[in-house]
């Protein structure tokens, strides 16, 4: 799953567009007019996978450690840059603890 975001370039202000899909290239794909025409600055992608919420037991996201940057460059077109969210990001201990 990944959850895709659109941000201006008001950085206090609200995400302009945001959702959830099951498809890296649908949500690109999703993003780039968005960040071609100008109303957005940024697309930010991040893989995530289904869990359960322990104070509630409602369903939500947790961020598996990969992200994807979008950006317009000069030439017209949307660059995707994929990166680790965290440097801590593969570090999972067998028993769900992160290595220090």
């Amino acid at each position: 799953m990944y959850c895709w975001t659109l941000l201006t370039r008001d950085i206090g202000a609200t995400p302009y567009l945001m959702g959830v899909t099951d498809d890296l290239a649908k949500a690109q794909r999703l993003g780039e007019p968005h960040l071609l025409s100008g109303k957005a600055f940024l697309c930010h992608i991040t893989a995530v996978r289904a869990a359960m919420n322990v104070h509630g037991l409602d369903t939500c996201y947790i961020r598996t450690g990969r992200e994807w940057l979008g950006r317009c460059t000069f030439s017209g077109r949307v660059k995707w840059a994929e990166r680790e969210a965290w440097p801590w990001a593969g570090t999972m201990r067998q028993d769900g603890t992160h290595a220090t």
